[in-house]
């Protein structure tokens, strides 16, 4: 940075004062507007100091690079908290149909309705509107096919409710079924399977245990078995009494 150390430091408290107060993300370009003699690198430099600054003494802000610029934000261990507190504040809650036309469009823009509605199998016309709505998506052209029908992209507000940096920041193909398989395994625990598998646990502890029972009852019948067998008959003779009568006659 090309200012003496005094400036350096005022640099830093300049833009600090300027992060604080920006309701939006504020671009490195914006910045060097602002704060004359400085370019890029030296705004990247004081950004790294105060990360390094916020880091060291423990605070709970930070600074992200999000929708291409530079904002003051919590650190994400305070979410619980701050959940709490905001409690009542209106937040953006998109439904399952909205994160699906806006995932198509992100990763196909710009794209058309109809294209929309092909790879979606249903019209999309309603949650279109109401994402435009939000400022979610807007309209960037009109396409060269028949009739000219307008192009949809993403926004810069949808980059900052997503806390990107750029649309490059978007998860990969393979990554993104990797999240997915993940999300999937998350939902099934939390569906419950331990407990089920508790269940079977406890099922087959049972099953040895009833397993176990009819092996017993299964001796218990055999020794009877066994002291019938050896009983004398209605003649008062045991068998092995008959046996020895048969010999003594043979003999």
């Amino acid at each position: 940075m090309n200012t003496p150390d005094l400036e350096k430091e005022k640099v830093r408290s300049v833009i600090e004062a300027i992060l604080l107060t920006a309701e939006s993300p504020v671009s490195p370009g914006r910045l060097t507007t602002l704060i004359k003699g400085l370019n890029g690198r030296d705004i990247r430099e004081a950004i790294d100091e105060l990360q390094k600054e916020y880091e060291n003494s423990g605070h709970a802000f930070t600074i992200v690079e999000v929708g291409g610029g530079y904002q003051l934000a919590t650190r994400q261990e305070f979410a619980p908290w701050l959940r709490k507190f905001h409690r009542d504040r209106k937040q953006i809650r998109l439904s399952q149909a909205a994160l699906e036309v806006l995932s198509i469009v992100a990763f196909k823009q710009p794209i058309t309705r109809v294209e929309l509605d092909a790879v979606r199998g249903v019209s999309s016309t309603g949650v279109l509107q109401t994402l435009m709505e939000l400022n979610m998506i807007r309209i960037v052209g009109r396409s060269d096919g028949v009739g000219k029908p307008m192009l949809f992209g993403s926004t810069k507000e949808f980059l900052i409710h997503f806390g990107l940096k750029t649309l490059a920041d978007l998860p990969k193909p393979k990554e993104l079924e990797e999240l997915l398989a993940e999300e999937g395994r998350k939902v099934q625990s939390q569906l419950g399977l331990g407990f089920d598998e508790e269940v079977v646990e406890d099922e087959s502890e049972d099953s040895a245990e009833q397993g176990d029972q009819v092996e017993e009852q299964d001796e218990v019948e055999r020794l009877q078995r066994a002291d019938d067998s050896d009983a004398p008959n209605e003649n008062g003779i045991a068998p092995g009494d008959d046996e020895q009568s048969e010999e003594e006659n043979d003999a």
